[in-house]
């Protein structure tokens, strides 16, 4: 166990400075970075889901939504405000994994080399967007810490505290589970070697404790899925996974992967091709981590290796079985960090000349700064702010709230329903009917209203096909000629084309979105309520027609119960998320 006398200033200083660099890194990136598919639909299903009082979504757990939820409240529906979660996790988990690593070997180079190869590593940086895998990490990291302090120190407090961080983690990502099962077994190895000085016993009142509370957490998901399965025969997608309902597998038929079940992606090698993700972002990492893992093995450090294999192989198995995407995997640069530190001092010790251990620090710093360009399984944009970015800012400081906003159909509409949040918008496909409609009512039923219209210039914002389909393109190309013609031209955004890698590689530029500005006159109670028959991957836009919702139930009696029991768990949750953050700093700086 780690005291704070064992802390000296300079290492808590140093690793100030590191939590700093990091939290800097991940701001640049929260605000350049571009838009993928998952994180817009995470960024509009998050908004107003607070008021809407789900207990969950048909994709993911909770907390996530209600915290990103929350963050639209305290600072708008802004690009930041919907990262503002993966950027806290991304820099908390800094100092955790120094703790972590300090608690594992007992060594303060080793734990400050290791959070600082956390601070640095492009794939942990890039992951700095809307997606539950860093917060997920932050939670299990912070209970793998408690953990690791009971047996160490025998104390009942960090079973409890164990137990709350997996059963955030359950809440956050169905993931959560595959580092559950990692730690036990891990317990395991520990309490088998029977060489180690523990004093915490494992029995089954505290197996039972720790489940008690990962089920409590879990009862939110569990209580919808229910909900939904007995209302109308579906449960959610990864749900779906596990067990083949066949109502739900026809809902879900057309998304990526539905075709195999969990235990079928297990069995198939072709689930496996992540493998490679460490070598691509973080070559440094990478290759101070297999030179760590020989140092590791020379100086017998069987309990940090097997901790780092574990962590490493079981999770990987797992999570290939469930989703193989690159963002599944942000364990693998954060575990490694852990032999990439023994490979970092290891080399530094070994080399005695000063100008060569210059020559070797400036290498390093290059081929760093350098991979921060690679763009892998991330989106791209990190060093200058994305086009999407930009219009989504633009239209978050020009739009009120009795405008309107129509957007071209040719965005991804996703995208369109996080760039309209939270303002009435249609798409552009829309407008021919609301137009016609206007000619229609009578004249004192219409008002002049502010219209901006946004245009993909490139003709694919995101959808990937429909440049094939020129009759699409020719309809919607007629509408924005109408209003190029006849509104003002407001902002004309450019990006650079993506690129796998955004340093080396020269960036060309394209002008990506147009925005026209024109006032129609429009029915009012149209515009006022066009919110209404927005919908898109089955969530109606901002939660405003519950009828329009497809896993929307009904309970009553003791069900009614079960949901508010399920409600009030969520708004714990919310509460625990913000002390575990505040814990994370007492337990590094200040645990005696």
């Amino acid at each position: 166990m780690i005291k704070i006398s064992d802390i000296s200033l300079r290492p808590k200083l140093t690793l100030i400075i590191l939590t700093i660099l990091g939290f800097f890194l991940r701001l640049i990136a929260s605000l350049n970075l571009d838009v993928f598919a998952d994180d817009m639909l995470y960024a509009s299903e998050s908004a107003g889901i607070i008021n809407a009082g789900l207990l969950s979504t048909h994709s993911n757990p909770p907390l996530f939504f209600y915290l990103t939820d929350l963050s639209y409240k305290v600072f708008g529906y802004s690009t930041f405000a919907s990262r503002f979660w993966p950027l806290i996790a991304g820099t908390l988990l800094i100092p955790l994994v120094f703790y972590l690593t300090n608690i594992l070997t007992k060594n303060n180079k080793l734990a400050l080399a290791s959070s600082f190869f956390v601070a640095i590593s492009t794939f942990l940086i890039r992951m700095t967007f809307t997606e539950q895998s860093l917060l997920v990490l932050f939670f299990v990291v912070f209970a793998f810490i408690c953990g690791l302090k009971y047996v160490n120190t025998g104390k009942v407090l960090w079973v409890y505290l164990f137990g709350v961080g997996f059963g955030l983690a359950s809440l956050t990502k169905y993931s959560a589970p595959f580092f559950f099962i990692s730690f036990a077994l891990f317990i395991g190895y520990l309490y088998e070697r029977k060489k180690t000085n523990l004093k915490g016993k494992i029995n089954f009142k505290n197996v039972f404790m720790i489940l008690g509370i990962i089920f409590i957490f879990s009862l939110p998901f569990l209580a919808f899925n229910l909900f939904i399965y007995k209302q109308s025969g579906i449960v959610d997608v990864y749900f779906s996974r596990i067990i083949h309902v066949d109502k739900a597998q026809q809902l879900y038929s057309g998304l990526a992967g539905q075709g195999e079940s969990f235990f079928q992606r297990i069995s198939n090698p072709d689930s496996y091709g992540q493998y490679k993700l460490p070598l691509i972002t973080d070559p440094v990492l990478t290759l101070f981590a297999i030179f760590g893992f020989y140092i590791m093995f020379k100086k017998k450090e069987s309990v940090v290796m097997s901790f780092v294999l574990i962590m490493l192989l079981i999770p990987f198995i797992l999570q290939s079985g469930g989703s193989a995407l690159q963002k599944h995997f942000a364990f693998m640069p954060l575990f490694l960090s852990i032999p990439a530190a023994y490979g970092l001092i290891g080399l530094k010790d070994k080399i005695k000349d000063k100008k060569m251990m210059i020559s070797l620090i400036s290498i390093i710093f290059i081929s760093i700064i350098l991979s921060w360009g690679t763009s892998y399984g991330t989106p791209d944009n990190l060093f200058k702010q994305s086009a999407t970015s930009e219009l989504k800012s633009f239209l978050n400081d020009k739009v009120e709230s009795s405008d309107l906003i129509i957007l071209d159909t040719r965005i991804y509409t996703a995208k369109n329903f996080w760039l309209a949040t939270p303002n009435n918008f249609i798409l552009s496909s829309q407008f021919p009917d609301v137009y016609n409609l206007s000619l229609q009512v009578p004249q004192n039923t219409l008002k002049p209203t502010k219209v901006f219209y946004v245009e993909c210039v490139i003709e694919d914002c995101g959808w990937g096909w429909i440049q094939n389909d020129q009759a699409l393109n020719q309809s919607t190309e007629y509408i924005s000629n109408v209003f190029s013609s006849n509104g003002v031209l407001l902002k004309s955004i450019n990006s650079p084309k993506r690129s796998a890698q955004e340093i080396i590689k020269g960036s060309e530029e394209q002008n990506v979105y147009k925005v026209y500005y024109i006032t129609l006159n429009l029915p009012q109670e149209l515009v006022s309520n066009v919110k209404n028959i927005q919908n898109f991957y089955f969530t109606p836009y901002l939660y405003s027609n519950m009828n329009n919702y497809l896993f929307n139930y009904k309970v009553s009696g003791f069900s009614s119960f079960i949901e508010n029991i399920s409600l009030w768990t969520i708004y714990l949750a919310i509460i625990l998320s913000f002390l575990i953050a505040l814990t994370t700093i007492w337990l590094v700086f200040f645990d005696k």
